[in-house]
């Protein structure tokens, strides 16, 4: 569905689960799908029926729930990342310590909403992941791009982006954990609607 187009499900337990992708938008615009959009977000919440934001839908998850959003002093985060992983929850297999994720955005989250428990930071983006028992997850940076992508929105972008762009294309010549953070996001949801389904059978 497409909140820009107006297209948000009529009830929130339309479907077992939501994902929020990333877009060029930021919560701080005031479009009228964006405040229908958190709406929306605070009753999927308030029933703890599972959501994942990724970019844009970390920042929105966050932002709905009280959490802060800010244009960052330090220009853009783009090209590949380091994240560091903290507070590991039962769902973040394979572990890991650290991970690298393409990247491409410029605000972020600067505080938490209070119910949420950050477990990823990186030096671009200090709450680049959290969550929020086991029906939010949130990820700054994008295990769903591929570095074709990424590489073409940095040269799009390379106006606004600005001296930063060389560092962010050069960074693309190393690997990215992007598929296992992917097998992150699939345990979590796993973990919330597998008993689901399994009362189904």
């Amino acid at each position: 569905m497409s909140c820009i187009n107006g297209k948000i499900p009529d009830q929130p337990d339309q479907f077992d689960a939501y994902l929020i992708t990333g877009g060029k938008y930021s919560v701080f615009d005031e479009y009228d799908w964006q405040h229908r959009l958190f709406h929306f977000i605070r009753e999927v919440c308030r029933r703890c029926i599972p959501i994942v934001g990724i970019c844009y839908g970390h920042q929105a998850i966050a932002y709905s729930l009280g959490g802060k959003v800010e244009r960052s002093n330090n220009g853009w985060g783009a090209g590949i990342t380091w994240n560091n992983v903290i507070n590991p929850p039962q769902w973040l297999t394979p572990s890991r310590e650290r991970v690298s994720l393409l990247s491409m955005h410029q605000d972020q989250v600067v505080q938490l909403p209070a119910q949420a428990t950050q477990f990823m930071t990186s030096d671009d983006c200090e709450f680049s992941g959290y969550f929020v028992n086991h029906h939010v997850l949130g990820i700054q940076h994008h295990p769903d791009f591929t570095k074709e992508l990424c590489r073409d929105l940095i040269i799009k972008r390379e106006s606004r982006i600005g001296e930063q762009t060389t560092i962010a294309l050069n960074s693309l010549s190393a690997n990215h954990d992007g598929q296992e953070v992917g097998q992150w996001i699939a345990n979590f949801f796993r973990l919330k609607l597998t008993p689901l389904f399994s009362s189904n059978n």
